[in-house]
């Protein structure tokens, strides 16, 4: 089976050059995902192609024609969609190239290609999409968000209009792939009216971590409660941070990375309680050291919600892989097979989230590690882009 995965996937070099220039996050976590989820498809017999529209802007690079060509690292296969460099050009520059690209791509062995589409990369989905109605390739819709309820960071009036405008046009043509992988089998009432075939992927963590055996690293003193993600008060940041402090837990702090609108308060914050620490937007690979190295990660997500009901957490899944344990809400996406493997906030108050960490930290760190490790093996045994891939692949060509 030949299959074009079309998202913002991009090289790790690409990916690190971009967050070297910018300082910004280029999106890790998604890029993440989608490569753990082309290498599964390899893995299965695919012949697999990430058909890229890469996350580079004029803060990335001055040039008005961006032609990044192909690229293989690591055993994936990339070729990135040229574009004009400009606001709304480059929409319409990578639309256009993606509709003809698949058009002719798709016009011999039909049976045997299809498109993979994450679907949040509108411009490059939608004529993607289009090409699909004429040479009748099977096209694959995966949903790892829905796009309107997506939470954003403040935008300039032009990025809000070009988001609203983004929006409109993903509502309606997300609703026309021949098949769908979701999150969360919530999602499908509101992406899928027309009842096609969808398959259920909460997530899927990184097979290679299984073929090293699971030996954690020197836990760091004091004792450290991380969290990486966005910044949000919406996401129970702020109410984690004063829960946090309230439980005066001895010998303990809370790290912080990532990025939002709670970042200013944060930091003043920590001006004033030292047991509380920002160091705001870092690589993968850092923070996933700093992980290892940590006696407890947190999510501290409210499951109340709405959104929460369509999306599964990856940093769950991240989090779990690390090997350190994971405190998180009981959020309505995360299936309850995973509850014997986490620690859980019984209530999502500031005096609940106090109580959660100081019941966690009484334990000692080889109880701590003990219970991280059966969470790692869980996830890395069921839950693993090989085992994942498989699905998908016999989900898209059954017979």
């Amino acid at each position: 089976m030949q299959i074009l995965y079309i998202s913002a996937l991009s090289s790790e070099r690409l990916i690190q050059s971009i967050y070297e220039k910018t300082g910004t996050n280029p999106g890790f976590a998604v890029q993440k995902f989608s490569r753990l989820l082309v290498k599964g498809l390899d893995a299965n017999g695919c012949q697999t192609i990430a058909f890229t529209n890469p996350p580079v802007v004029r803060g990335v690079t001055s040039k008005l024609l961006v032609c990044l060509g192909k690229e293989e690292e690591k055993g994936v296969k990339y070729k990135y969609i040229p574009f004009i460099n400009l606001p709304i050009l480059k929409h319409l520059c990578v639309m256009f190239y993606s509709f003809f690209y698949v058009l002719f791509w798709g016009l011999r062995n039909r049976k045997e290609k299809a498109i993979v589409c994450d679907v949040l990369s509108v411009s490059a989905c939608m004529g993607a999409l289009l090409a699909t109605k004429l040479n009748r390739i099977q096209s694959v819709g995966v949903v790892t968000d829905i796009y309107g309820q997506m939470v954003a960071s403040e935008k300039s009036m032009f990025a809000s209009f070009v988001s609203r405008c983004a929006n409109a046009i993903h509502d309606v043509y997300i609703k026309n792939f021949n098949k769908y992988i979701l999150l969360t089998e919530a999602m499908t009432h509101l992406v899928n009216p027309k009842k096609r075939p969808f398959m259920v992927m909460e997530a899927l963590c990184d097979s290679e971590l299984s073929k090293e055996p699971f030996k954690p690293l020197q836990k760091v003193q004091p004792r450290t409660v991380i969290y990486a993600g966005g910044l949000f008060e919406k996401y129970g940041l702020k109410m984690l941070v004063e829960g946090f402090i309230q439980a005066n837990v001895d010998n303990a702090k809370l790290v912080l990375y990532g990025d939002g609108p709670y970042v200013k308060e944060l930091k003043e914050v920590c001006k004033k309680y030292s047991q509380v620490e920002y160091r705001g937007v870092a690589p993968n690979e850092v923070v996933m050291t700093e992980e290892l190295k940590a006696s407890l990660l947190v999510n501290p997500r409210f499951s109340t919600e709405e959104l929460t009901k369509y999306s599964f957490p990856s940093k769950n899944m991240e989090f779990m892989a690390s090997g350190t344990p994971l405190l998180t809400t009981k959020l309505p996406g995360m299936p309850k097979e995973y509850h014997p493997y986490v620690f859980l906030f019984e209530e999502e108050t500031i005096e609940g989230y106090a109580a959660a960490i100081s019941k966690v930290l009484s334990r000692s760190e080889h109880d701590l590690i003990e219970f991280g490790k059966k969470g790692r093996e869980f996830v890395l045994n069921q839950k693993n882009n090989i085992f994942q891939g498989k699905r998908i692949c016999n989900f898209i060509n059954p017979n």
